[in-house]
C-alpha cells in the first residue's frame, strides 16, 4: 500500500474532504499548481528545443569543448550537452540526427561519425595503437558516396538569451588526406528549427594533414547573442570533387567567451522563474512521486493537530492559493514589469550613448596627438590625381583610387583617409604597421577590413551588418569588416558633388564645385594638413569629428539622384564621404541641412533626438537634432567652420 495508504488515512472522511473542497483547494494541489504554471509559462518554447540544448549561464563567462571526454571504447559514445551530428543538412534544413558515434582511427575506411584521436599530441604517421589510446579526442566524420557527401554536419545548439558573445573559435582537423576534396561551410541559424543559415567561413580541403583554426567575427557574434536558440554548424556544403577515397575530418577545441547579461531588479523574478522551470522540467515526475506526497502528509498532520488542540486556527483551515489569487498576482507582476522595462531600456541606451561619446573622445585625442607630433592635422584624404570635369574643376575622387586593382610601384593613387594616419594614437599601432604604403585601400584588403571597436557606435552596431546592407557600400562587395560610424568635419560649405556619375567627388580648399555656395572651411581637408592655429573661431567652438548617418537607397526613390543622395559609403580606410561630413545647408542641391536628414554628406546617429560631436579642444558635446540649421549662417553650420569670424558657441544650442 505504501504512500497511498498513508494518504487515505490522513485525509479524513469523505464528508470532511467535500467540505475542504468547498472552502478552497487542498494545500497539495496549491503546491502543485505553482511549479506546473512555471513549467507551462516559461518552458513551452524550451520543450520544442533539442533536449540537450546548451544554456550559457550567467554564472560563467566562457565555454570550452575539447571532446576528450568522448572516451576510447569501441561502443557508441554520448556527445556532450548541446552537440549533435547529422546527415542530410541543406541550406534550408538541419538534416537527420545520426544515432551513434563510434571509435575509429584516421585511416579506417568505415563511413560514419567517429570518436577519433585529435592532432594535439600525435603526428600524421602515428600508429593505430597510438591513435586508439590517445587521451586527446576529436569529433570527426568519414564521408562515403552514400554517407554525408554532401550533408554531413556537426552542430552546437545553444541558448544565449542572457549572453553577449565576445569571441569564438574552433579547430578544423584534416586527419586523412585523400584524393577527393570536400568543401565545408561554418554557418549559424537562429530559431528552434531554422530554415536558413548564414555562412561565417568556408573551409576547403587544405591538402595537408593538421589543424586549421577558425575565428568567428564580431558581426556574426553579435547576431548570435541574446537568442534563445542558436545552431552553429560545420556542414559539407557541396559534393566532393576529384577521385579516390574521401577525407577524414574532425573538429576540436571549441572556445566561446561571452559577457553574461546582468540580472536586474525588474528581470530578476522572470529569470528566476524561467530557470526554475528549466530545472523542474526534467525532474517533475520524480518530484511528484516522492517529495510532494511527503510534503502533503506533513502539512495535513499540522492542520489536524491544530484542529484537535482548539487553537484559534481551528476555525480557519489551512488552504492553498485560489486561481483568482494567483491570476491577480501574475497581473500585478506583469503590470509592474511593463512600467519598469522602458526605464531599464532608457538606462541601457544612456550607457551606450556614453560609450559612443567616449569613442569620439578617443578619436579627437588621437587627432590632437597627431597634430602635436606633426604640427598639423592629417589630410582628410590622400588622393594622387585630380578628377576634373566641367561640373567639378579641381575635384578629387578617393573612392575611385581606393578601388583600383593596379597601383604604380612608385606609390600614389591611394584613396586613404585621415583615420589611417591616427591609428598609432588610438592604440592601433599593429594595424598601422601592417599597411603597405606603396598600395591603395584595395591592395591592403586584409588590413582595411580590420574591425576597430572604437570606430563603431554601440547603439548602431558592433560590426558590418549584412541584414542592413552595410556591406554593399564597402570598397569591395565581398568585404565584411572595416566599417566606421564616425567622420571628420569638412566644414560648413557644400564640398561634395551629388549626382549619379561622380562617386561623390569633393573639392579641396583651393577650388570649388560648380553651382556650390562656397568652399569648405573644416579642420580636415584633402592632401594637406591644417594647423590648429587656423581655427580662429576658437577650438571649443569648432567641430572636429562627429557621428555619421548610415543611409541605404530606397527602392521607390523619386529619381536616380535621390537614390544616390540616400547612399552612405563606408570604411575607415577610405577618404572622402566615407569618413567625412559637412554641416552645410544647401536646399538647392537637395541638402536640407542639420543632422539625421537622410542626405549623404550630413552627420547623424542611431541615438534618439540628436548626435554627439567632439570639438577641436577634445571636449565632447551632445547636440539636439532641432539645433538651428535653417541656412548656412545658422548655429549648426557655423559650428563646422573654423574661421567664419562669427561668435557661435555651444551654450544654448541644446547640448
Amino acid at each position: 500500500m505504501g504512500s497511498h495508504s498513508v494518504s487515505r488515512q490522513t485525509d479524513g472522511s469523505a464528508s470532511e474532504r467535500q467540505g475542504r473542497h468547498r472552502r478552497g483547494w487542498h494545500t497539495p494541489w496549491g503546491l502543485w499548481l505553482l511549479p506546473s504554471l512555471v513549467v507551462f509559462h516559461c518552458g513551452l518554447a524550451h520543450f520544442a528545443y533539442a533536449t540537450e540544448i546548451l544554456i550559457l549561464s550567467r554564472s560563467d563567462t566562457g565555454f570550452t569543448q575539447t571532446f576528450d571526454a568522448l572516451g576510447t571504447g569501441t561502443a557508441s559514445v554520448t556527445l556532450p550537452t548541446g552537440w549533435d551530428v547529422r546527415t542530410g543538412a541543406t541550406a534550408t534544413s538541419l538534416g537527420v540526427a545520426v544515432p551513434s558515434v563510434v571509435k575509429q582511427t584516421w585511416g579506417d575506411n568505415a563511413k560514419g561519425f567517429i570518436n577519433t584521436a585529435s592532432t594535439t599530441d600525435l603526428a600524421s604517421n602515428a600508429s593505430t595503437e597510438a591513435q586508439g589510446t590517445s587521451v586527446h579526442r576529436a569529433l570527426g566524420v568519414r564521408l562515403a558516396s552514400d554517407f554525408g557527401d554532401p550533408g554531413a554536419a556537426f552542430y552546437l545548439n545553444f541558448d544565449s538569451s542572457d549572453a553577449l558573445l565576445r569571441s569564438c573559435s574552433i579547430d578544423l582537423l584534416m586527419l586523412s588526406v585523400q584524393g577527393r576534396s570536400t568543401a565545408w561551410a561554418l554557418q549559424y541559424g537562429i530559431g528552434i528549427d531554422p530554415t536558413s543559415f548564414t555562412t561565417i567561413a568556408n573551409w576547403t580541403d587544405p591538402g595537408t594533414w593538421g589543424t586549421t583554426p577558425i575565428e568567428i567575427g564580431s558581426a556574426e557574434l553579435s547576431a548570435m547573442s541574446f537568442q534563445p536558440s542558436v545552431w552553429l554548424r560545420l556542414a559539407a556544403s557541396s559534393a566532393s570533387t576529384g577521385s579516390g577515397n574521401r577525407d577524414t575530418v574532425a573538429i576540436d577545441t571549441f572556445q566561446l567567451a561571452f559577457v553574461p547579461e546582468p540580472a536586474s531588479m525588474t528581470l530578476g523574478l522572470s529569470g528566476a522563474i524561467c530557470a526554475l522551470g528549466r530545472r523542474w522540467r526534467g525532474s517533475w515526475w520524480a518530484l511528484r512521486s516522492t517529495a510532494l506526497p511527503q510534503t502533503r502528509q506533513r502539512l495535513w498532520g499540522i492542520h489536524r493537530q491544530l484542529h484537535r488542540e482548539h487553537t484559534p486556527f481551528s476555525a480557519r483551515p489551512f488552504r492553498g492559493f485560489t486561481l483568482v489569487e494567483l491570476l491577480v498576482v501574475i497581473s500585478i507582476t506583469g503590470t509592474l514589469l511593463s512600467m519598469l522595462l522602458p526605464a531599464v531600456q532608457a538606462a541601457r541606451e544612456a550607457a551606450r550613448r556614453s560609450h559612443c561619446q567616449n569613442n569620439l573622445k578617443q578619436i579627437a585625442l588621437g587627432l590632437l596627438g597627431y597634430e602635436t607630433s606633426n604640427r598639423r592635422f592629417p589630410p582628410a584624404a590622400i588622393v594622387s590625381e585630380g578628377d576634373n570635369t566641367a561640373a567639378c574643376t579641381g575635384c578629387w575622387n578617393p573612392w575611385a583610387e581606393a578601388q583600383l586593382t593596379s597601383v604604380p610601384l612608385a606609390g600614389g593613387k591611394h584613396g586613404t583617409s585621415w583615420l589611417l594616419e591616427i591609428l598609432p594614437h588610438i592604440d592601433q599601432t599593429t594595424v598601422f604597421n601592417a599597411w603597405n604604403r606603396q598600395s591603395n585601400v584595395l591592395g591592403n584588403a586584409p588590413t582595411a577590413q580590420t574591425d576597430i571597436p572604437t570606430l563603431y557606435c554601440p547603439s548602431r552596431r558592433s560590426g558590418i551588418r549584412t541584414s542592413k546592407d552595410d556591406h554593399k557600400m564597402l570598397v569591395a562587395a565581398a568585404w565584411r569588416g572595416g566599417g566606421t560610424d564616425y567622420g571628420g568635419c569638412y566644414g560648413r560649405l557644400d564640398g561634395f558633388i551629388n549626382d549619379t556619375s561622380n562617386d561623390h567627388r569633393f573639392a579641396d580648399r583651393g577650388t570649388s564645385i560648380a553651382g556650390s555656395i562656397g568652399k569648405p572651411e573644416g579642420l580636415l581637408l584633402p592632401n594637406s594638413g591644417v594647423a590648429i592655429a587656423t581655427a580662429r573661431d576658437g577650438l571649443s567652438n569648432t567641430i572636429l569629428v562627429g557621428e555619421l548617418q548610415r543611409l541605404r537607397p530606397i527602392p521607390a526613390a523619386a529619381s536616380a539622384a535621390d537614390t544616390y543622395n540616400r547612399t552612405s559609403y563606408d570604411g575607415w580606410a577610405v577618404g572622402g564621404v566615407a569618413t567625412l561630413f559637412t554641416t552645410s545647408t544647401d536646399p538647392g542641391h537637395r541638402n536640407p541641412g542639420g543632422m539625421n536628414n537622410l542626405f549623404f554628406e550630413s552627420p547623424g546617429s542611431d541615438h534618439s533626438g540628436g548626435a554627439s560631436f567632439a570639438m577641436a579642444d577634445g571636449s565632447v558635446a551632445w547636440l539636439s537634432e532641432w539645433i538651428d540649421a535653417k541656412d548656412n549662417n545658422a548655429i549648426f553650420p557655423l559650428l563646422g567652420s573654423m574661421r567664419d569670424g562669427q561668435p557661435v558657441g555651444l551654450s544654448g544650442v541644446g547640448n
